[in-house]
């Protein structure tokens, strides 16, 4: 009987410590996986809320593109907010320790109210665990 006890125990020692390992193993990597997801804390700098509402954002990866959803409410012409067409401007900054960096730029059509998306980055280890200032204002003339 002691034999068994001891063969029980070691048993139990040892399963108990592949199930500690795995523990470990999990919380490990779904840690890592969490902490490179989503940047740390978005601000949205509409320039034109007097016309525009940007409400409903959320950022997903397509490709290892990340992109910015949102609903896009047009109140009057972006014309009344001073803009000379129907296009508007986005740009994209990170914003760490006291330093503002230009990320990506491009226009956008605000002529309607719809869902639209719109691309944060050309690689998510840009913005990886960062603040975002995504900027919303005028387009340049061509």
């Amino acid at each position: 009987m002691v034999i068994n006890r001891t063969k029980r125990s070691m048993l139990n020692y040892s399963e108990k410590k592949l199930m500690l390992i795995q523990t470990l193993m999990f919380v490990f990597f779904a840690s890592s996986c969490a902490a490179a997801k989503q940047p740390d804390k978005i601000e949205i700098n509409n320039n034109l809320s007097a016309c525009t509402y940007i409400t409903n954002t959320k950022i997903s990866t397509e490709n290892d593109i990340p992109l910015l959803s949102f609903d896009l409410k047009i109140d009057k012409p972006i014309s009344e907010c001073g803009c000379k067409s129907a296009q508007g401007a986005y740009t994209v900054y990170t914003y760490t320790e006291n330093y503002k960096s230009y990320i990506l730029g491009g226009k956008i059509v605000l002529m309607a109210s719809k869902h639209k998306s719109l691309p944060l980055s050309a690689d998510k280890n840009l913005i990886d665990n960062r603040k975002l200032i995504i900027e919303f204002s005028c387009s340049q003339p061509d």
